[in-house]
């Protein structure tokens, strides 16, 4: 009891910023805490058009999901998307970020905007230009290996390549993000220890390693963290490049959603879904966070 005074008390003297942020709870609520709760409810049922009209199935959803091949595809595909996206994300971008950090102010300033830009532009914008690349007659990949004396390759319409296709589109317009959050931890590092570093004889690949990569590991954990939520939640690249295919080579869980939900009209199906993606993404993302505090020293 005395705590819940305490508490009253406490709000009471900070009402006015309890106030502002009020909004933002209200909009978390509305647009975020009903919607899943709806969506877990509703994966408990037999639901189409008519959300009225449905009927009590238990664990049917689930059970159904569990039998199903193109759930089962879908799931692989997107922890293969994860998997290969997420790393090469990282990489690329602390390397780029690496090599940015030493230049001058306009030159940082130059390849954020540069590197940055396709992120601005969208998943969406970026799969009509990589239709044309991807183009089997007059497509740039296929020019170029034909320049090199190499067959044309079919990039969407086979299935290794279909995947290999969605995951260059995303890394396009990924690695921007990282790359600026990357090149803010870098300069939030001190000048004194990289100079004390260098009196004792230390390379630039030493310093790097035992100085550069150590005090960025709060900046790692976030973007990894983000990226494993973004590329779980991959779809649009997949709708406009490939349409899933081919044999759904390349859908996604959130794109089967899509087909289930707004094609097929299998609202309780597409929650069940909905429900196991984001049992997924708790997984991945509790699971980084458990590694990086049990290796952090």
């Amino acid at each position: 009891m005395t705590k819940i005074k305490t508490l009253a008390s406490e709000i009471r003297k900070g009402w006015a910023g309890y106030l502002f942020i009020t909004p933002g709870y209200l909009a978390f609520i509305a647009f975020m805490l009903l919607p899943i709760l709806f969506a877990i409810s509703l994966s408990f049922y037999k639901a189409t058009f008519d959300i009225s009209a449905r009927q009590f199935t238990g664990f049917g959803q689930y059970i159904l999901l569990s039998k199903d091949l193109i759930f089962k595809q879908a799931l692989i595909n997107t922890i293969k998307y994860t998997l290969v996206i997420v790393p090469l994300t990282v990489l690329i971008s602390l390397t780029v970020a690496l090599l940015i950090d030493p230049l001058g102010i306009k030159a940082q300033s130059f390849f954020r905007g540069a590197f940055y830009l396709p992120g601005v532009a969208g998943g969406v914008v970026l799969s009509v230009v990589y239709l044309w690349i991807f183009n089997p007659t007059y497509g740039l990949f296929n020019y170029l290996l034909g320049l090199a004396g190499l067959e044309p390759i079919l990039w969407l319409a086979t299935a290794p390549h279909s995947f290999q296709a969605v995951c260059m589109v995303v890394l396009t317009f990924t690695i921007g993000q990282p790359i600026i959050l990357f090149l803010a931890g870098l300069a939030g590092i001190s000048q004194d220890i990289l100079d004390a570093a260098t009196v004792d004889g230390a390379s630039n690949l030493q310093k790097t390693f035992f100085i550069r990569l150590p005090m960025l590991r709060p900046v790692l954990l976030f973007v990894l963290a983000t990226q494993t939520i973004q590329v779980f939640q991959l779809w649009e690249v997949i709708y406009m490049v490939t349409g899933g295919g081919p044999f759904n080579s390349s859908t996604s869980l959130v794109y089967l959603i899509y087909q289930t939900a707004f094609i097929g009209g299998n609202y309780g199906k597409a929650s069940a879904i909905g429900v196991v993606l984001m049992g997924i993404i708790m997984i991945f993302t509790l699971a980084q966070l458990k590694f990086w505090r049990e290796t952090d020293v």
